[in-house]
């Protein structure tokens, strides 16, 4: 998978203090993205062989070497001793519809046995005493990520809407976030619109 507009804009929305970890990482972007915003270590997570490979070279070819570590392993058999105090993925989301002829493709798309009910029970278990969870998915999802979310006792705490168009009546994306701490609190609700400066502004340290 290529560097979009959906891995950048939660690299640089999600909280990134602590340990990090990113699941799916893919090429390596959030990761790299979290050790550029001050994370104290990094641990990425990458089921294909091929995408782990190309991580684990890019981050060795980073300023960042010695804080970023890339595991070649399903998420969900992910060993529990370690915590972290921020887990951030762009999760593969579809559930139906035909798969993609290049395997590596399909993996990173279709969610598989990664349901939103499996990735929020094992993140729950892998958060430091008041970490948070991070994600960006369709819209259309936000209903199943949020009850899978409850579910495993982890509320949203913020929910942002990423518009690509102005005058859009519905949101392109949304990055949720969760934590464990209790309370049933409304989460901040905040709007962003790519090309307005409130977006320039939150990933301007990322674009050359």
């Amino acid at each position: 998978m290529k560097v979009g507009t959906d891995g950048v804009t939660l690299g640089a929305w999600a909280r990134c203090s602590g340990r990090v970890l990113d699941v799916g990482c893919g090429c390596g972007l959030i990761g790299l993205m979290a050790a550029q915003r001050g994370a104290a270590g990094v641990l990425m997570v990458e089921i294909e062989p091929a995408a782990a490979g190309e991580a684990a070279t890019n981050a060795a070819t980073s300023p960042w070497a010695d804080i970023i570590e890339t595991c070649c392993t399903d998420f969900l058999t992910l060993a529990e001793f370690e915590k972290f105090d921020n887990i951030i993925s762009n999760p593969p989301f579809f559930a139906t519809g035909e798969l993609a002829p290049d395997p590596a493709r399909a993996a990173a798309r279709h969610q598989g046995h990664l349901t939103p009910q499996a990735f929020m029970a094992k993140a729950a278990r892998l958060l430091a005493p008041g970490g948070r969870v991070s994600v960006i998915i369709p819209t259309d999802l936000g209903p199943d990520w949020e009850f899978a979310a409850r579910i495993a006792g982890l509320n949203c705490k913020r929910r942002t809407g990423l518009f690509t168009r102005k005058r859009a009546l519905e949101p392109r994306r949304l990055l949720l976030e969760f934590a464990g701490d209790g309370g049933d609190i409304t989460p901040e609700n905040m709007p962003l619109y790519i090309h307005s400066s409130a977006y320039q502004e939150l990933v301007k340290d990322f674009y050359l």
